[in-house]
């Protein structure tokens, strides 16, 4: 048995809690109707970011989407980067099971 799945992209956006509303906004101005929110803490260039200090932690953004919104989200995303903000944005190629939810 074969089980249908649709092909999606899946942009994974790691930012500072700092930049949690903004980012919702880009998301709602590009047309993206629904993302998964974590709190996630981590080691790297940066240093250790735990979420124990307000206002040092870090959110992760699981958002899938079409292909043709990833350029917009990018474009607004890399505002922040050129600001110097830290950001680590992944994109990568899905199949969703739940094909109703992107049909």
């Amino acid at each position: 048995m074969t089980i249908p799945t649709c092909s999606e992209k899946m942009l994974q956006v790691i930012a500072s809690t700092g930049l949690e509303r903004r980012i919702k906004r880009i998301l709602s101005e590009t047309g993206v109707s629904g993302y998964t929110l974590f709190d996630v803490r981590g080691d790297g260039e940066t240093g250790f970011h735990s979420s124990e200090i307000e206002g040092d932690g870090n959110v992760m953004f699981m958002i899938i989407l079409p292909e043709s919104k990833i350029e917009p989200v990018f474009e607004k995303l890399e505002v922040f980067e050129k600001q110097g903000h830290h950001l680590m944005v992944f994109a990568s190629d899905v199949s969703v099971m739940t094909r109703s939810k992107f049909a």
